[in-house]
């Protein structure tokens, strides 16, 4: 007798969960994942063999194959509700503020990043999400200048300028691209 064998819905579940996470030693299709990571801290996770690894920063908690939000929900707030037992170990010993961090709301966030296993079998996540919101910063910037320049080259004034030389006025000359946006 099977332990689904009471509800049809469990079982659905259960496969629908199965689908959509990685198993810990299954190895991934693509180089990034979307996951759910905590801070490393060795007095809630343990102390590593080995030295080096001693600040590897975010340890992975799940492992997602395709982007479902609600699957992706329903395992954040588990984790939450299991690691509200942990904020009473807040205390860290890179990090000050641990306890603020771990009891913010959005601590178990979905992210973009590369997984990788250390030789203590942990997998431990390196976060690309920091570079996605970096460039939308970036762009915002751009845009903003982007429509600055729109609206001087739409002044009567520049209009005749062009005209006459044959370029824009010095003031709206310069139309900000993507090419070499992030230096």
């Amino acid at each position: 007798m099977s332990e689904f064998d009471t509800d049809d819905d469990d079982y659905d579940e259960y496969l629908f969960e199965n689908e959509n996470l990685y198993e810990p030693e299954e190895e991934s299709l693509t180089r990034y994942n979307i996951i759910l990571c905590e801070l490393y801290n060795s007095k809630i996770h343990g102390t590593l063999d080995n030295k080096k690894e001693e600040n590897i920063g975010y340890l992975v908690c799940c492992r997602f194959k395709n982007l479902h939000t609600e699957l992706i929900e329903d395992m954040s707030s588990e984790l939450v509700v299991a690691h509200h037992l942990t904020i009473r170990n807040g205390e860290h010993d890179i990090y000050r503020n641990y306890r603020n961090i771990i009891a913010r709301p959005d601590y178990f966030k979905p992210e973009i990043a590369q997984c990788i296993y250390l030789e203590s079998q942990h997998c431990v996540a390196i976060l690309k999400t920091f570079w996605i919101k970096m460039i939308q910063r970036k762009w915002k910037k751009i845009f903003k200048e982007r429509q600055r320049v729109l609206k001087e080259r739409c002044n009567l004034m520049s209009i005749k300028y062009r005209e006459i030389n044959g370029k824009w006025p010095s003031t709206c000359n310069y139309y900000p691209s993507l090419k070499g946006m992030l230096f």
